[in-house]
């Protein structure tokens, strides 16, 4: 037995505990190279359950699926040879995600706290889906380990996301920024803070600091494309098109990303532009839908079903999103049925210019959008479509009483010069 940096017991020899915390910490700065870190693990000890779990884990994210089933019953014929209770508990946990227990994680981050892998495969972030159906529930479990973990500077990355999502910018930017300090190479900290400089309106500030942080600490990344994503937010509201466009060519295309991430970071741009009539790219929907395989059709969770109905509605394709829509509908997760179904059924009707109908609808669907576990900047699409149905049904009074709800909440030139022209259509 050996213990690793988290103070825990595991079954395997120093020198394959120590590249295996190498290995944990790369996967919790959501580092490039952390599967290719286990498996110089397994090098070093090809019996490690634990390790093959973790492998397991981290291809089933990544959608390897025939790895992660080898890695996993490698992982289970690794138990026999002596393990501890939480090493078994590990990898029964993994194997229950993997057969399609969404919740699995959450127990066993519940049973054992201490363990910062477990912790980051429970809480939904860019790199892992979480075992949480609500996020509300995934940040009262952090608020509640905070007196366990407040030093460490992975959980002070987790939680100043989870300030964000609670509506604590300020708070969430200090502790993203002394996260930072520590480990400048965390991904989850860093994505904390470029929402804090998002809703903060600090958009020239974020954009700098962004690009910033990618072209040093943030190179290898491995959600690098989400905060391209985000960058482009920055130069939309900024009314940067060229720069969005450079950008989304550079990194957001579906020439360029692949599956689910083209989905929910290429779809929602090119439904943006749609919005705001910038005609460039549209034609790569067609790619990007291609490529997003059964979660198009098929969504396994709110969020994605979401991004499918936004892609569905970019290509404007109405057929695909009532097929859509019947299947959330029969959904047993509540976001799917409550959320998703009538999400795909209002963007049908947006499609169809059914803007007076269709508009109230969408603004209500936004009030109840992060219920999918998508953040306040990814719902904010959803809110864009319902000004647009205002605009084109010519109810302009309400287009601007939302974008003045928007801006009391945070500053964006875009909806300010909307608000402004809008304005001036009724001269008030």
């Amino acid at each position: 037995m050996t213990l690793d940096s988290a103070g825990q017991q595991v079954s395997t020899d120093p020198e394959a505990a120590s590249r295996y915390d190498a290995a944990v910490r790369m996967t919790l700065c959501l580092q490039r190279g952390a599967l290719a870190q286990v498996d110089a693990v397994l090098e070093a000890d090809p019996g490690f359950a634990v390790a093959h779990a973790t492998k397991a884990a981290l291809d089933f994210e990544q959608r390897d699926l025939r790895d992660c089933a080898l890695h996993y019953h490698s992982a289970v014929a690794s138990l026999a040879r002596g393990s501890t209770a939480r090493e078994q508990a590990y990898v029964r946990a993994v194997g229950q995600r993997i057969h399609g227990d969404r919740i699995a994680y959450r127990a066993y981050a519940e049973a054992y706290p201490e363990d910062p892998m477990g912790l980051a495969l429970a809480i939904p972030t860019i790199a892992f889906s979480g075992a949480y159906d609500s996020p509300i529930d995934a940040w009262h479990c952090i608020d509640e380990l905070e007196p366990l973990h407040r030093d460490n500077w992975w959980f002070t990355g987790l939680l100043a996301f989870a300030r964000v999502e609670q509506g604590d910018l300020e708070g969430a930017a200090e502790l993203a920024d002394r996260s930072l300090r520590d480990e400048p190479h965390g991904g989850t900290a860093a994505h904390a803070r470029a929402h804090a400089y998002y809703e903060l309106g600090e958009h020239a500030e974020g954009l700098r600091w962004l690009d910033g942080w990618l072209a040093q600490a943030g190179n290898h990344c491995l959600g690098r494309e989400h905060f391209a994503w985000h960058a482009v937010l920055h130069d939309l509201v900024l009314g940067d098109i060229k720069a969005v466009l450079e950008r989304y060519d550079r990194d957001l295309s579906p020439f360029v990303l692949e599956g689910i991430r083209s989905l929910v970071d290429g779809a929602s741009l090119l439904w943006r532009l749609d919005l705001i009539g910038i005609p460039d790219r549209a034609g790569d929907i067609a790619k990007v839908r291609a490529m997003a395989g059964r979660e198009l059709i098929d969504p396994s969770t709110a969020f994605s079903a979401m991004h499918a109905a936004l892609a569905d509605a970019a290509a404007g394709d109405v057929d695909a999103l009532i097929r859509l829509e019947q299947r959330c509908r029969v959904s047993s997760m509540p976001a799917m049925a409550d959320f998703g179904a009538p999400l795909a059924a209002a963007l049908a009707g947006f499609v169809r210019g059914e803007d007076a109908s269709m508009a109230d609808t969408l603004i209500a669907l936004f009030a109840s959008s992060r219920a999918t576990g998508a953040s306040l900047a990814q719902c904010e699409v959803i809110e864009d479509t319902a000004i647009a149905a205002l605009v084109r049904s010519g109810r302009v009074e309400d287009a601007i009483a939302v974008l003045t709800a928007r801006l009391d909440r945070r500053p964006h030139a875009g909806d300010l010069a909307l608000r402004g022209q809008l304005c001036q259509t009724l001269s008030c």
